[in-house]
């Protein structure tokens, strides 16, 4: 898998060509696509029945990006960058995280009011970064972790519980808001970093490796058990509809589900070779997978088939997320967002 310091290097590159081919006027506002190089990934000429490119603002990777309801989200990304949206993305205002010397790498909101973002510095020592709002973003709190490693996943269940992952076998929980963090032990030896972890309730949670490993705990982390899973890929996404249905995503574009809490797990068919990045479900059926060159990949069947769509961009898209079977937000490289309002097109 690609570390995220060759991903900045693909974003670098991508940029370098689109300046070359893609058609835009260096404003944001592109001939059919994204916006030129020279300014602000903007709105372009996308059709409104599919993904439509949106304004984001800036021109910062954007990683993260988590949403309550159709209307509500926030985004997170290199720099300290949090972006905020209270209709649907037709504008999305910068918030002060006061982490400008960090990337932030992931975000989990569990209602309107009370969200964590979580990643490391970029300069000096390689400290974890946490950051929390309990007011919508109006301001962000940075949190103790009493970690020194990238922190790269989180997971919140409620405006007190939570599960953040990262490099070395990292996992830290809290169960008062982030007042305290407390790392978990697992009794065997991880080569890579925690990529990602998804929890539908404060005892069951699921987290995926780089290297291709897939824990579990249905305790809240006092135990985690590892499961087996098909392929030889690392996992980069996981998100579970409920206890027992989940679906994971990773490199050459391998999908993999379960509908047993990860006692088997079974491999889908993607059409892609894409690393995928990041999935997201609005329930059992209705799901998207985003990834490398702009992939979007569409499921309104669990996964039983999976249907790329036009995602109006060429650059990587790193976090995803799905309130409905119709609506969902992806996030990218160069600050890049797109949307759906109608499942995609």
């Amino acid at each position: 898998m690609k570390s995220r310091v060759t991903l900045l290097f693909a974003a670098a590159l991508a940029l370098a060509v689109g300046s070359l081919g893609c058609s835009g006027n260096g404003d944001g506002n592109g001939t059919g696509g994204t916006g030129g190089t020279g300014g602000m990934a903007g709105t372009g000429g996308s059709d409104p029945s599919g993904w439509v490119v949106q304004n984001s603002g800036t021109t910062n990777t954007l990683y993260g990006v988590s949403f309550t309801d159709a209307n509500t989200g926030t985004a997170a990304g290199v720099a300290g960058t949090i972006l905020r949206t209270t209709d649907g993305g037709a504008t999305w205002e910068p918030q002060e995280s006061g982490a400008t010397d960090a990337d932030l790498y992931a975000v989990s909101f569990t209602d309107s009011n009370n969200g964590t973002t979580v990643g490391s510095l970029t300069i000096g020592l390689d400290d974890a970064v946490i950051v929390r709002t309990t007011d919508g973003g109006e301001t962000w709190e940075p949190q103790n972790s009493g970690s020194r490693d990238f922190l790269y996943g989180v997971s919140m269940t409620d405006a007190n519980t939570g599960t953040v992952v990262g490099r070395r076998g990292t996992i830290l929980r809290t169960t008062d808001g982030g007042t305290t963090w407390e790392p978990q032990d697992f009794p065997f030896i991880v080569s890579e970093s925690f990529e990602a972890v998804s929890f539908t309730d404060a005892n069951i949670g699921t987290i995926v490796e780089q290297s291709g490993v897939i824990l579990r705990t249905t305790d809240g982390g006092e135990t985690w058990v590892e499961q087996t899973a098909p392929g030889i890929y690392g996992w980069n996404g996981v998100w579970f509809t409920d206890a027992n249905t989940g679906t994971a995503v990773g490199d050459v574009g391998t999908i993999i589900r379960t509908t047993d809490g990860g006692e088997t797990w079974v491999e889908q068919t993607s059409g892609t070779t894409d690393d995928l990045r990041a999935v997201s479900f609005a329930d059992r059926n209705n799901g998207v997978a985003v990834g490398d060159g702009g992939t979007i990949l569409r499921t309104t069947n669990g996964g039983a088939t999976w249907v790329e769509q036009a995602s109006e961009t060429f650059r990587a898209l790193y976090g995803v997320s799905m309130t409905d079977a119709n609506t969902a937000t992806a996030v990218g490289d160069q600050g890049t967002i797109v949307r759906t309002n109608a499942g995609g097109g």
